[in-house]
């Protein structure tokens, strides 16, 4: 298990309060401040590896060490406050911004998104290598500023998924073809981070990515256990591709509620370690159910803690009064 002081995790949020130079500011402090009280661990928005690999022109990095002091500073705030804090990383592959100067676009094969249209270079073996490696050096970074955990990003249509799909992948060396070798890449990135730090590793994939030829369930409980077995310590369970399935990555109201849960339901029974539920929890029967039906081992809250900072607190009866509902709506 993960050792929190209780089963609520604040889910990431790419909220781009910094500015070009992607170090923590003042708002991010009030930000988490404000929201870490009553949950177990805080996810920090996506921190990024290589600033030619911006999501946001105004997100906070971990690419260098000058990055290391204010990430400390704010990590320090958060354990002040009773919660511990997730650091997630992620290498968006074909999926960084094309909106950004000076980023670059690399995949599994050439094919672009069609949501985002820039066409990729095809990752050959010294490519795979640096990425590996910005993973590594990001998570001794990591380590350095006095994180809890590390999460690594596996779904959401990002660079691993990317090598993952069948729909992308047109690879015919060891990384590409049958189903070993598609799942190379992210075992391959999960060893070497496991190797470099001794934080626990948490994977977020998408239970299934909703395209006919996308990455499948039947597909994913077999590379759940894959995962248990070189050293993940736990899963969190999303569904969708930014890339070609957009709603199922923002979760908004026209999503149908539970879908994600059920594939993380499925996905539990395949595994031994932890599990941890997300998408469009804004309610407090959401998390009865969860708790109840599903048997949740940690449920992730994300946007309903924008709605009101003290929605958890108010589920745990530690702060009074009415909770603010998040309507799912992904206005802004």
């Amino acid at each position: 298990m993960l050792e929190l002081k209780n089963n609520f995790i604040m889910a990431l949020l790419k909220l781009g309060y910094s500015d070009m130079s992607g170090t923590v500011k003042q708002r991010h402090i009030d930000f988490y401040k404000r929201r870490a009280k009553h949950v177990g661990a805080v996810t920090l928005e996506p921190l990024y590896i290589d600033k030619g690999l911006r999501e946001l022109p105004t997100q906070l990095g971990i690419d260098t060490d000058e990055k290391i002091e204010g990430l400390k500073e704010l990590v320090n705030l958060i354990h002040s406050e009773g919660a511990k804090v997730i650091a997630h990383l992620n290498h968006p592959g074909r999926l960084a911004n094309p909106k950004i100067p000076g980023n670059y676009f690399v995949s599994s094969s050439e094919k672009a998104c069609p949501s985002f249209g820039k066409i990729p270079k095809k990752m050959d073996k010294e490519d795979i290598e640096k990425a590996i490696n910005l993973f590594v050096e990001a998570a001794k970074r990591v380590e350095a500023a006095g994180f809890d955990f590390i999460e690594l990003q596996f779904g959401h249509g990002h660079l691993v998924a990317q090598f993952m799909s069948e729909e992308i992948n047109d690879r015919t060396d060891e990384y590409g073809g049958n189903f070993e070798n598609r799942i190379r890449f992210g075992l391959e990135l999960l060893q070497a981070v496991k190797n470099s730090v001794s934080l626990p590793i948490i994977i977020r994939l998408s239970g299934d990515e909703i395209v006919p030829n996308g990455i499948k369930l039947p597909e994913i409980k077999k590379f759940a256990k894959e995962l248990e077995e070189n050293g993940a310590d736990a899963l969190h369970i999303i569904a969708g591709s930014l890339c070609t399935t957009p709603p199922w990555f923002f979760q908004h109201m026209f999503i149908p509620k539970g879908k994600t849960w059920d594939f993380a339901r499925e996905i539990k029974k395949e595994v031994n370690i932890p599990v941890i539920f997300v998408g469009q929890i804004n309610s407090f029967e959401d998390i009865d159910k969860l708790k109840e039906e599903y048997k949740a081992d940690y449920i992730a809250v994300g946007r309903a803690l924008v709605a009101d900072p003290d929605f958890v607190g108010k589920y745990l009866g530690e702060v009074k009064g009415a909770y603010r509902p998040c309507m799912a709506c992904s206005d802004g």
